[in-house]
């Protein structure tokens, strides 16, 4: 099934310079999941509960394509800014029985609490290679962006050090 870590972040635009910021992107090797909440604009329908204070292990924008690895964005709403609820979107190659690109759900944020979004590649489904995008929303409007590129098993060395322990030899 195809599952999120809860929450979010992404690469501030100019339309975001009072609101969220961008404080990481990349790869975490391995993430404990906790609850699982409904997410019917999902593949699978749900989304993984994960520790939003979970450190990224690889910043890159760069991903492979393997099974359990996570890849997203953290982003805090800074103190003073106004809270509320935001759209999270996700956009990817065609994925699952209908071929889904956008994926979409609401969350909370408040000022101080940092948010962690990823999505955790669990199924052979889900390991479409392209262009990926993270956005954040509030109404109609784009506040945070950041891309990522999928790229096939064993082709990012910096994460196969990280979290494979080793680099593929050609």
């Amino acid at each position: 099934m195809l599952r999120f870590a809860l929450t979010l972040a992404l690469l501030a635009s100019p339309l975001s310079a009072q609101a969220l910021a961008l404080t990481g992107y990349g790869v975490i090797c391995d993430i404990e999941k906790g609850r699982t909440r409904p997410a019917p604009d999902t593949v699978s329908g749900v989304l993984n509960v994960v520790n939003q204070h979970h450190p990224i292990d690889v910043h890159t924008a760069t991903v492979p394509a393997e099974m359990g690895l996570s890849f997203g964005i953290r982003a805090d709403l800074p103190e003073g800014a106004k809270g509320g609820t935001f759209s999270i979107i996700v956009t990817h190659p065609p994925m699952g029985p209908q071929g889904q690109t956008v994926e979409s759900w609401t969350t909370t944020l408040s000022p101080g609490d940092p948010a962690l979004n990823l999505f955790t590649f669990e199924l052979p489904y889900e390991l479409v290679q392209g262009d990926w995008r993270f956005q954040i929303a509030r109404a109609d409007d784009i506040v945070l962006e950041q891309h990522f590129t999928v790229l096939p098993a064993g082709s990012v060395p910096a994460v196969q050090r990280a979290c494979r322990g080793s680099v593929p030899m050609s």
